[in-house]
């Protein structure tokens, strides 16, 4: 099994956590996406989220007046956002799905806009990534767009390549260790696991990543090659400042074509 299956399906329980994590994360993403969208005259647009996790950016999208549908390759992350989608009471406008990235069956369905934050972008093969993005193109109308967030910027990671990251939440600590290959564009370390239990971490697991990290340029060109016209890329799309070799990240904003 691959690396990332090991993590989101495998062990979908303890990443779970992580995501109810950067919850908050999700909202401002959502609020961001939502201006973005107002600024083009797309209020109350339809939504395509893959890969959509536990909901959340989903939900806060609903919450805001956007019809979503969600997708993803967990069972266990789609079961728990059907269910955030009924707690938080926006079933009527947010669902979620059981489904591959690359090969998205939406039957006749056409969406507005498709979103990919967080990215799982680089997860597998170039090919795959290629699959991803004409999918997405076959299930967006002609004009509609693709807004991709959390890109790992290749620059970035060139300049310094090897990080030390942690991401903690109320009941969860997580280490990230990369360096970075740059012969072949792979970030290759390990995410390591520890559960908070009182005043003592608990080691719950260390999992195996490997990351193909694309440059911007790279990235529009795939876009280009699976039917979508580049209008933008930022630093970020909350504050849309212009990308450099010093933001670890950056974001995308595609029209299908």
């Amino acid at each position: 099994m691959d690396w990332a299956k090991n993590i989101f399906v495998r062990n979908a329980r303890l990443y779970e956590m992580v995501l109810e994590g950067m919850w908050q994360r999700g909202e401002e993403d959502a609020l961001a996406i939502s201006g973005l969208l107002q600024e083009r005259g797309m209020t109350g647009c339809s939504i395509l989220d893959v890969p959509c996790g536990i909901g959340r950016i989903g939900i806060p999208l609903a919450q805001l007046g956007f019809p979503v549908t969600g997708v993803d390759y967990s069972p266990h992350l789609v079961e728990v956002a059907n269910s955030k989608a009924k707690r938080f009471r926006v079933q009527d406008r947010a669902s979620f799905m059981l489904g591959s990235m690359s090969e998205l069956r939406l039957g006749r369905r056409m969406f507005d806009c498709a979103i990919n934050v967080f990215t799982s972008i680089g997860y597998g093969s170039e090919q795959k990534d290629s699959d991803h993005f004409r999918s997405l193109r076959k299930a967006v109308r002609k004009g509609g767009l693709f807004i991709i967030s959390g890109l790992r910027n290749r620059d970035y990671l060139a300049e310094n390549p090897a990080q030390n990251i942690y991401e903690e939440s109320k009941d969860l600590l997580v280490l990230d260790r990369y360096s970075f290959d740059s012969t072949r564009s792979h970030e290759r370390g390990s995410w390591r696991f520890y559960l908070k239990v009182g005043q003592v971490m608990k080691f719950a697991g260390e999992f195996p990543i490997e990351i193909r990290v694309y440059s911007a340029g790279e990235i529009v060109s795939m876009l280009h090659d699976t039917g979508w016209l580049v209008s933008d890329v930022y630093e970020s799309i909350s504050t849309k400042a212009p990308l450099t070799s010093r933001s670890p990240v950056y974001a995308v904003v595609a029209v299908a074509v």
